[in-house]
């Protein structure tokens, strides 16, 4: 799971005013009413989501990686097994991933298997499940020609 933090001041009426200079209301956030915080009180605010969905096909994407060298070789083996793909980057935080998404849609359980879901083709596990700093042990055994 990632999760990005932020912190923000609580003033008077619910009204919160991120590091960023926005403000959003606590009511847009949750549906209770605001507490009655005291005005120039820090709140932390945390999103997080699961980044196993980056494996589920989803608007196509099929694979997330931090390493742009990984996503480029995971491109272009798609693209020997005739599967067009493309690599997208996002920003989150201060974390950037690569993400692999599948033009055709009629191909994105065949890019799944190929990659990491099957016993035959990259057979990769998700590099996020590693330590920052380190690879993906499975991309680099495989890219070594290693099991």
């Amino acid at each position: 799971m990632i999760i990005l933090t932020t912190k923000g001041v609580f003033n008077k009426g619910g009204e919160i005013v991120l590091n960023s200079m926005k403000n959003i209301k606590w009511q847009d956030i949750i549906d209770n009413s605001p507490p009655e915080l005291p005005s120039g009180t820090i709140i932390d605010l945390s999103l997080s989501f699961d980044e196993n969905t980056f494996l589920s096909g989803i608007n196509g994407i099929v694979w997330a990686t931090h390493d742009q060298r990984q996503s480029e070789i995971i491109h272009n083996t798609l693209l020997a097994q005739q599967i067009s793909s493309e690599i997208n980057m996002i920003e989150l935080g201060s974390q950037i991933i690569f993400l692999t998404k599948i033009s055709n849609s009629k191909d994105i359980n065949e890019a799944i298997d190929f990659i990491w879901k099957s016993n035959v083709g990259l057979r990769l596990k998700p590099d996020w499940t590693y330590s920052a700093g380190e690879s993906n042990k499975s991309f680099e055994l495989w890219l070594n020609g290693h099991e």
